[in-house]
C-alpha cells in the first residue's frame, strides 16, 4: 500500500470559533472560502456565493482552515471533549483505494466505505474508513477538492505542504507495538527514527514520503487522549519568528520555545491551542531519500540547541524510569 500524505486532520472542541480566532491570528491559516457540503455557486456574483461567505463556519458550526491550493486542510469540529476527531490520508486514485479496501479487509480489518455524506462533509471523491488499535478514526481518500486561492490573514505567505502533505501529526498511543504493526504494517508507513526511553515508552518517528515524518507514535504506555501535537511548516525562519512574537503578544500559552529538534531538524516552537494540546510551528525539516536513509536511535529528546521545557520534560522521563527500577 502506497499512502502518498498526510491530507488532513479533524480535532474537536467545544468553541470551534476560538480555534478560528486562533488559527488565523496566530498560526496564519485562512478560513476556507467554501466549506465542505456547500454549493460553490459563483463567488464573483453578489448573492451567488457559497453559504459560508468566505467564513470557514459551516452550518453546524465547524470551522474550516486552508493554507495552501487545497479546499480545506484542518477543521475544527463541535464536541463535548477536545481532541483528534480523524486522521485523512491520501492514496494516488480509485485503482489504488479499492487495493487498500481489499488489502486492509485481508488483515482482518473492519473498513467501511464512506457514505455519499461522508464524501461531500471532507470534499473528497472516494474514501474508506477504519479504526487503529487505539480507537482513532483513519480516513484513507482520493480525489481531493482544491481551491487555488490561499490569502493568509495573517500575512503568511505560505507553508510547505505540496507532495508532503499537511505537516505531522503525533499520536498518543496505549499499546506501541500494536500501533507500528497497524501503520507500517498495514498501512505501509516506514521507519524514519525512533527515540526510547523504558520497555514500551517512547516516540517512533514515520514516513510515507520525503518528509521526515508525518505520523509519530509517542508509547507513553496508560491513559492517553490520542494526539500530542500537530505540526506546521512555514516557507522561512522569520514566519516562524513573526508568530512566536504573535503569540507572546495575545498571551497566546507557548508551551515549549524555540529550538531545532535533534532529528527532524526542525526550527520550531510549540503554542496552546484551545483543545488542549500544541501547535508546533516550524521551518527547516530535512527531507528523506529512502535509497540511502539510514533508521537512527536517539536516547532523548532533547534538541541541538533550544526547547528548554523539552529538556526538562526528558530529563523527568529518566527520573521516572529511574525511580520505577529501584
Amino acid at each position: 500500500m502506497e499512502i502518498r500524505q498526510l491530507g488532513y486532520v479533524g480535532v474537536q472542541g467545544p468553541d470551534p470559533k476560538a480555534w478560528l480566532d486562533f488559527a488565523t491570528r496566530v498560526c496564519g491559516l485562512m478560513p476556507a472560502r467554501v466549506v465542505p457540503g456547500e454549493a460553490w455557486g459563483m463567488p464573483g456574483l453578489p448573492g451567488d456565493g457559497p453559504a459560508a461567505g468566505g467564513s470557514g463556519i459551516a452550518a453546524d458550526g465547524s470551522v474550516f482552515l486552508k493554507m495552501d491550493e487545497w479546499q480545506w486542510r484542518v477543521a475544527f469540529h463541535p464536541g463535548a471533549a477536545p481532541g483528534l476527531r480523524y486522521l485523512g490520508l491520501e492514496v494516488r486514485g480509485p485503482a489504488e483505494l479499492a487495493a487498500a479496501e481489499a488489502e486492509l479487509a485481508a488483515r482482518g480489518l473492519a473498513v467501511a466505505r464512506a457514505t455519499a455524506e461522508e464524501l461531500e462533509a471532507r470534499a473528497v471523491h472516494g474514501m474508506v474508513h477504519l479504526r487503529d488499535p487505539a480507537g482513532q478514526r483513519v480516513e484513507l481518500f482520493h480525489g481531493v477538492t482544491r481551491d487555488r486561492n490561499f490569502s493568509s490573514p495573517a500575512g503568511v505567505p505560505g507553508f510547505v505542504t505540496g507532495s508532503l502533505g499537511l505537516g505531522h501529526v503525533v499520536l498518543l498511543v496505549p499499546d506501541l507495538d500494536a500501533a507500528l504493526a497497524f501503520y507500517c504494517g498495514a498501512l505501509g508507513f516506514r521507519l524514519s527514527d525512533y527515540v526510547t526511553f523504558g520497555p514500551g515508552q517512547g516516540v517512533w518517528f514515520l514516513h510515507c514520503n520525503p518528509r521526515h515524518h508525518s505520523i509519530a507514535l509517542f508509547g507513553a504506555g496508560g491513559a492517553h487522549k490520542r494526539i500530542n501535537h500537530f505540526m506546521l511548516e512555514c516557507n522561512s525562519l522569520d514566519d516562524v519568528g513573526s508568530a512566536r512574537d504573535i503569540a507572546r503578544r495575545q498571551g497566546t500559552p507557548i508551551v515549549i520555545d524555540l529550538g531545532r529538534h535533534m532529528n527532524d531538524h526542525m526550527v520550531s516552537f510549540y503554542v496552546a491551542n484551545p483543545s488542549q494540546f500544541a501547535i508546533e510551528y516550524g521551518w527547516g525539516g530535512r527531507t528523506i531519500d529512502d535509497a540511502c536513509w539510514q533508521v537512527g536511535r536517539y536516547d532523548s529528546v532533547e534538541s541541538i540547541w533550544g526547547h528548554p521545557e523539552l529538556t526538562e520534560l526528558a530529563a523527568q522521563m529518566a527520573r521516572t524510569i529511574a525511580a520505577a527500577g529501584n
